[in-house]
């Protein structure tokens, strides 16, 4: 299990995040999302096994959160296309 900490690209309060989570929870390979105290912060916890860093990324860029962790790392996903 892995956890990625990342941001909302926008929040529109609590019906917006829990939408996102919903949706989040959803994706195979997503086991856990909660939200953090920083501004728009939220992490991810999930199985690298189901969910590589590519399809994370897309699937990140897809529920409008950040791709770009608050800490980087080289299996970290990269910033979505549209970017």
């Amino acid at each position: 299990m892995k956890t990625i900490h990342t941001i909302l690209r926008e929040d529109f309060g609590q019906l917006d995040r829990h939408l996102v989570r919903t949706e989040l929870l959803t994706e195979a390979g997503v086991c856990g999302v909660d939200y953090e105290p920083a501004r728009n912060g939220l992490s991810i916890a999930y199985d690298p096994a189901v969910l590589t860093a590519a399809k994370l990324a897309d699937l990140m860029c897809r529920h409008g959160v950040y791709p770009d962790p608050t800490g980087s790392s080289a299996d970290a996903p990269k910033r979505c296309d549209s970017e």
